[in-house]
C-alpha cells in the first residue's frame, strides 16, 4: 500500500508540474514531504526535500523547455530515504549518521531518474502533439466531448510514467541502502554523512546560482556567514556545557 501511494503522489506531481494546475504542489520542498508521508516517514522526506530544492531551483517548466524531472526524481529519492530507514531500524543498525546516509545513498541511486523522466517528457511531448492533431480532427467534426477526452488522455502518459518509476527507484533504494550500510559500519555512514553536508552545501550554492536577483550573491554569502556564526555559537555552547 505504501508503494502504491507513493506511486499516486508521484503520478499527481508529475501531471501539476506541467499538465494541470501548476501551483508548485510538485516542487521538492512540497512534494518531498509527501513522498515520505506516503511511505510513512515525512520528516525524512522533507530532509531531502529541502537540499532538491535548492539543487534544482532552476528546473522549471516554462514555455517548450524540458528541464530534468525534479518531482520525480525527489519522489524516488525521499521514498527510497525514509524505506531504507526503516530496513536500517528493522535490522538494528541506526546512530546519528544514518538518517544522512541513506539519503546520500538514496540521492546516488535514485536521481538519476531526474534524467530519466526528462527523456520519458521528450517522449509525452510527441505523443501530445499527434494527440492534439486528434482534438482538432474531432473538434472539426463538431465532437467537442471526445476533443475532452484527448484532453486526458495527454495527462494520463505523465501520470503513468511517474507512478511506475517512482516506486521502483525507492524499492531498489530500501533494497540496497540497509546492506550497503551495514557493511560499510560506522566510519562509513559517517563518511557518507560528511558527503550528504558536502552535497547541501553544493546544492546551496546551485540555488544561488539559480537565482536572478541583483543581490543573489549577497545573500547567499551572508548566509552562509550566518550559517557558520551560528555552528561556531552551538560548538562554544556545547564546550561551556
Amino acid at each position: 500500500m505504501s508503494y502504491l501511494a507513493l506511486g499516486l503522489v508521484a503520478g499527481l506531481a508529475a501531471v501539476e508540474r506541467k499538465g494541470f494546475l501548476q501551483a508548485m504542489l510538485s516542487r521538492p520542498i512540497a512534494i518531498g514531504p509527501l513522498a515520505g508521508l506516503a511511505v510513512g516517514d515525512a520528516a525524512s522526506g522533507l530532509f531531502v526535500g529541502a537540499p532538491l530544492e535548492l539543487l534544482w531551483l532552476g528546473a522549471v517548466n516554462l514555455g517548450a523547455a524540458l528541464p530534468v524531472h525534479e518531482a520525480l526524481g525527489t519522489c524516488a529519492v525521499a521514498a527510497g530515504t525514509a524505506l531504507a530507514l526503516h530496513g536500517l531500524g528493522a535490522a538494528g543498525i541506526g546512530g546519528p549518521a544514518a538518517l544522512p546516509a541513506a539519503a546520500a545513498l538514496a540521492l546516488a541511486l535514485c536521481a538519476p531518474l531526474a534524467l530519466l523522466g526528462r527523456r520519458a517528457d521528450r517522449l509525452v511531448e510527441r505523443v501530445n502533439e499527434r494527440l492534439y492533431a486528434r482534438a482538432e480532427a474531432d473538434l472539426a467534426a463538431g465532437d467537442a466531448d471526445a476533443a475532452a477526452r484527448v484532453n486526458l488522455y495527454g495527462l494520463a502518459l505523465p501520470f503513468g510514467i511517474a507512478f511506475v518509476l517512482a516506486p521502483l527507484g525507492a524499492g531498489l533504494a530500501a533494497l540496497l541502502i540497509p546492506p550497503l550500510l551495514e557493511r560499510a559500519g560506522a566510519a562509513g555512514a559517517a563518511a557518507l554523512a560528511v558527503g550528504w553536508a558536502a552535497f547541501g552545501g553544493f546544492a546551496c550554492a546551485s540555488g544561488a546560482k539559480a537565482l536572478r536577483a541583483a543581490r543573489a550573491r549577497t545573500y547567499y554569502l551572508g548566509a552562509l556567514g550566518a550559517g557558520a556564526a551560528a555552528l561556531l555559537a552551538v560548538w562554544a555552547l556545547r564546550r561551556t556545557w
